[in-house]
């Protein structure tokens, strides 16, 4: 089975640090993967290269090719702040844009977003702003958009960043609802165990375990050398 995502030898320099180096890993079809870490280790700037945003020194692989405009095409991405995705008049709006972008009518895509905001529990607030959302919902809503132009995989940045206990149990049966192949870089360890089967450790710009969640978020040890407890 070709694997989603193949990461070899993945190194990254911004000008004053190293946040990346020689990372490897691989991703099956239908996996949902955690990548954990404190503030600092690299989880943000790994889920960038991977997405095309940042590009390191090593080989990324999606869908067993190396990145190209098709195989992107396949990827969603929620970004931390959901005001970086939703920012049209109206949800509807925000979630017709790629798809209108892509070649459907206007009308087909206003009837295929206020779909998606029907299957996310979002249908009531179709026709208004983001900003009229709490945040947690603004969240489910950005998942929504990446979800929009049924991607094959799906990257999550943070995505329980300043929500409540309520709000994250939400987000959680939202994604665990999605057949979807999804990495997901949080801190946030109750989410990850709800959430992914598999988890990746990253400590300064390292991975430092790799294993079954439960196993890499059990051991009391572990989590603390790497500064998550």
């Amino acid at each position: 089975m070709t694997p989603v995502l193949e990461v070899s030898g993945l190194s990254f320099r911004y000008e004053s640090e190293t946040a990346l180096k020689g990372i490897a890993f691989q991703i099956a079809p239908g996996e949902s993967v955690g990548l954990v870490g404190a503030n600092g280790s690299g989880k943000s700037t790994l889920l960038w290269c991977v997405a095309g945003l940042l590009r390191g020194a090593g080989v990324v692989r999606l869908f067993g090719g190396p990145p190209a405009k098709a195989s992107r095409a396949r990827i969603g991405m929620v970004f931390q702040n959901p005001e970086d995705q939703l920012f049209m008049p109206t949800l509807a709006q925000d979630l017709a844009l790629p798809l209108v972008n892509g070649g459907l009518s206007p009308k087909e895509a206003q009837e295929a977003a206020r779909d998606w905001l029907d299957r996310f529990g979002l249908g009531r607030y179709s026709d208004l702003p983001a900003t009229h959302l709490s945040l947690g919902q603004r969240k489910r809503a950005a998942v929504a958009l990446a979800m929009v132009r049924r991607p094959e995989f799906l990257i999550l940045d943070e995505p329980t960043a300043e929500l409540d206990g309520r709000a994250v149990r939400q987000l959680s049966n939202t994604l665990n609802q999605l057949a979807v192949t999804k990495l997901i870089a949080s801190h946030h360890l109750d989410f990850l165990r709800a959430t992914t089967s598999r988890a990746i450790l990253l400590c300064d710009g390292e991975i430092r375990s790799e294993g079954p969640t439960a196993d890499i978020l059990n051991n009391s040890a572990l989590l603390e050398e790497s500064g998550l407890v």
